[in-house]
C-alpha cells in the first residue's frame, strides 16, 4: 500500500481534478486505488460523477466523531465503499453531506485528539485498516490547502510520497517553502521517514514565454524548494466538459490533459517499489545511470545495493523484475546476479534474453559449459533480437558453433540480417559459421540473382580463409560465369583461390582485376582495395604500380582501425595489416621466401 496525498498551498490549481484523474489512471492499469477526502472543510471528492460511491455512507468526519465518542477506533469497512461507475476504486469520503456535517466537522479539536486522545496512534490504525480491509495498491489523499490542523496529518504522518501542485507565482512559493521543509525534516525525526516529493506546475497558460517569465518561476520553485526533476505541467485546459466534472482520464483519454495526468500518474508509480512498474522504472533508471558511468561513490552503490535486496524481497514471484535486477546485477559483476536470473525463470521468466544474460553471467564466473547451454537455448528461440545473436553465438563453446548456421534464432532474422551477421561473424574468425549461414543465403532460389551473387562473393571469403578453395571458385562462377563476366571483387577472388587450389599464379584473373581497375569501376579506393591492387599488379608483373600501390595501402590504413587483409583473408587490426603490406611490399620487390598467409595455413592444415 503506498499512500500519496496530493496538496496545493493554494486553491485553484485543480488539485482534486487532478487526484480524481490520476486514480482513474492507476484503476485502468489494474491497480487497487482507494481515494480519502481530507479536504474536510472544502469537500467535494465524491461529487465527481466517476468517483461517487454507491449509496449515501459516512466518512472520514463521521469515522473521527464516532472515535471521539466511544473511544474505540470504528470498522472502517463501514466508512469506505466502491465507486459506483469505476472499477478498482473505493471512495472514503469526507462525511454524509447533511445539514449537520459543518457542525460536526467543526466539533473536532484537532489538538484535543493528538496530544490527550492518542491521535497519532489512531491515524496509524486508520491506515493498518486500510491495508487489511481493503488490501490497496494505492491510497490518494485529497489535503486541505495552506497552514491547517489536519495539514500535517496529510502530509507527514499519513503519505508515502507528497504530490505538490503549485501555480508559479510567488504566493505559491511562499507557502510551499515552509510545507515542504516540514516534509523534509521527517526524514530527521526519530521515525526518519523519507517522504518522496512530487512537484506539478498546475493550471500553467498555455501562452508563448517570450520573456521567460515562467521558466524563470520555475527555476525560481526549482532552487528555493531545493528539487532538480523538472516539474510536471498541467496546462490550463478550456472546456466546458470540466463545469461536469468529467474525467478526461476516463472519457477522453487521448487528449492532452489525460495525458498530462497520466504523467502525474506515472511520476506516483515511479516512487512506489511495490509496484511491479515503479520497480521496473527504478531499475531501468539506474541501468541507464550505470551506462553512462554514473554509479556513484561508495556510499551511493551500498544504497543501490539495498534497493535492489528490498526489491528482490519485494517482488520474489516476479519473473520480469527479477530477470531485469539479475541484469543489472551483472552490469554491476554483482555475484547474485546468476541466481536472480535462475529466479526469475523459476518465476516464469523464460524469454531467451533471461538465458542470454545468465550465460553472459556464467561465462563471466568460469562457467563456460553451462554459459554455452544456456545460449544454445537463447538461440533455439525465434524471439531473439537480431541485435544480440551475435553475443549468444560468441558464448557458443566450439563444438556447438559447428551446427547452429540453421538454429531458429537466426532463421528468423531477414536476409539483410542475416548476410550483417555473417559478415560479422567472419570479422572475427568464425569463418565456418559464416561460410555455412551465406551458403545458405546463396542456394535460395526465392532471392534475386543479383542479391545471390553478391553473398556468393561473401561466401568465398569465408571458404578462401579457410583454405577451401575449390568450393571458393566454385562459388564465384555461380551461373556458370566465367572470370571476364566478373566484377573486380570477384575476378580477384578466384585468381588468389586458383592460386591455392593449383599452387600457381594464374595471370589471367588478375589482368581482369587491373583492367577494370583501369577503367575506373571500383569505386573508392580504401585500404583493403589499394592492397588488393598491389597483389593484382604484382601478379602480371606491373612492379612499379604494385609497389606504389602497396605504400598508398599502408598510408591509408592509418586512418581505419581495422581492416580486411588479402594476405591472410581475415580482419585484422591497422598494424597487422601494415606488417601484412610491408611482406607484400617485400615480395613485389623479390623477396622469393614471402607467401600469403592463407596459403601457409592450408598447406599446414591449419584453419
Amino acid at each position: 500500500m503506498y499512500v500519496n496525498t496530493f496538496y496545493s498551498f493554494k486553491g485553484g490549481v485543480g488539485r482534486t481534478m487532478a487526484l480524481a484523474n490520476v486514480a482513474v489512471h492507476l484503476a485502468r492499469r489494474g491497480r487497487r486505488v482507494l481515494v480519502v477526502d481530507f479536504d474536510l472543510e472544502a469537500p467535494g471528492l465524491d461529487t465527481f460523477p466517476a468517483l461517487r460511491p454507491k449509496g449515501q455512507v459516512p466518512g472520514l468526519v463521521d469515522y473521527v466523531r464516532e472515535y471521539l465518542t466511544t473511544d474505540q477506533a470504528p470498522d472502517v469497512r463501514d466508512y469506505v465503499k466502491e465507486s459506483q461507475a469505476v472499477d478498482n476504486v473505493l471512495v472514503m469520503s469526507s462525511g454524509a453531506m447533511e445539514r449537520e456535517y459543518a457542525a460536526s466537522f467543526g466539533g473536532i479539536d484537532w489538538g484535543s485528539l493528538y496530544e490527550q486522545r492518542e491521535g497519532y496512534l489512531f491515524f496509524e490504525d486508520l491506515k493498518a485498516q486500510w491495508r487489511a480491509a481493503f488490501s490497496p495498491d494505492y491510497v490518494l489523499v485529497d489535503s486541505r490547502t495552506g497552514f491547517s490542523d489536519t495539514g500535517g496529518i496529510c502530509t507527514r504522518q499519513l503519505p508515502d510520497a507528497v504530490t505538490v501542485l503549485f501555480f508559479p507565482n510567488e504566493q505559491n512559493l511562499r507557502g510551499l517553502v515552509k510545507v515542504v521543509g516540514d516534509i523534509r525534516l521527517e526524514e530527521k525525526t526519530s521515525r526518519k521517514k523519507k517522504i518522496e516529493l512530487h512537484f506539478v506546475m498546475s493550471n500553467v497558460p498555455d501562452l508563448d514565454d517570450e520573456d521567460d517569465i515562467l521558466t524563470a518561476m520555475k527555476e525560481r520553485f526549482q532552487d528555493e524548494l531545493a528539487f532538480e526533476d523538472e516539474p510536471l505541467v498541467v496546462h490550463r485546459y478550456d472546456s466546458l466538459s470540466l463545469l461536469n466534472q468529467t474525467l478526461f482520464s476516463l472519457d477522453r483519454p487521448r487528449s492532452r490533459l489525460a495525458r498530462e495526468y497520466s504523467q502525474v500518474a506515472d511520476r506516483t508509480v515511479r516512487g512506489n517499489l511495490a509496484d511491479p512498474d515503479g520497480a521496473l522504472e527504478f531499475i531501468d533508471i539506474r541501468r541507464r545511470r550505470l551506462e553512462r558511468m554514473e554509479d556513484g561513490p561508495l556510499e551511493s552503490r551500498t544504497e543501490l545495493d539495498n534497493f535492489m535486496r528490498q526489491l528482490e524481497r519485494l517482488h520474489p514471484e516476479n519473473g520480469e523484475v527479477l530477470f531485469e535486477l539479475g541484469r543489472l546485477a551483472r552490469r554491476r559483476e554483482q555475484q547474485d546476479a546468476e541466481s536472480l536470473l535462475t529466479n526469475a525463470m523459476a518465476a516464469g521468466y523464460r524469454r531467451p534474453e533471461a538465458y542470454l544474460e545468465r550465460a553472459t553471467a556464467r561465462a563471466a564466473a568460469g562457467d563456460d559449459g553451462g554459459a554455452s547451454q544456456d545460449a544454445l537455448t537463447a538461440l533455439a528461440s525465434d524471439e531473439l533480437p537480431g541485435h544480440i545473436v551475435m553475443r549468444a553465438i560468441r558464448l557458443l563453446s566450439a563444438e556447438a558453433r559447428e551446427a547452429i548456421d540453421a538454429a531458429p534464432a537466426i532463421m528468423a532474422l531477414d536476409f539483410d540480417e542475416q548476410l550483417y551477421l555473417a559478415d560479422r561473424l567472419r570479422g572475427i574468425g568464425e569463418s565456418q559459421v559464416s561460410e555455412a549461414i551465406m551458403r545458405r543465403l546463396v542456394e535460395d532460389d526465392g532471392r534475386p540473382f543479383e542479391e545471390r551473387l553478391e553473398v556468393a562473393g561473401d561466401v568465398s571469403l569465408s571458404y578462401i580463409g579457410l583454405g577451401r578453395f575449390r568450393d571458393a571458385m566454385d562459388m564465384l562462377a555461380l551461373g556458370q560465369r566465367g572470370v571476364d563476366q566478373m566484377n573486380i571483387r570477384d575476378a580477384f577472388n578466384y585468381g588468389m583461390a586458383l592460386w591455392g587450389e593449383s599452387g600457381e599464379v594464374d595471370k589471367s584473373s588478375f589482368e581482369r582485376v587491373v583492367s577494370l581497375d583501369a577503367m575506373g569501376s571500383a569505386g573508392l579506393a580504401d585500404a583493403n582495395y589499394l592492397q588488393c591492387l598491389a597483389m593484382a599488379n604484382w601478379a602480371v608483373g606491373h612492379r612499379d604500380a604494385a609497389a606504389d600501390y602497396a605504400a598508398r595501402a599502408c598510408e591509408a590504413a592509418l586512418d581505419e582501425r581495422e581492416i580486411f587483409s588479402c594476405w591472410r583473408y581475415r580482419n585484422v587490426p591497422q598494424e597487422d595489416f601494415v606488417a601484412d603490406t610491408e611482406r607484400i611490399k617485400a615480395l613485389i620487390g623479390g623477396d622469393q621466401t614471402q607467401e600469403p598467409e592463407f596459403l601457409v595455413r592450408a598447406k599446414s592444415g591449419i584453419r
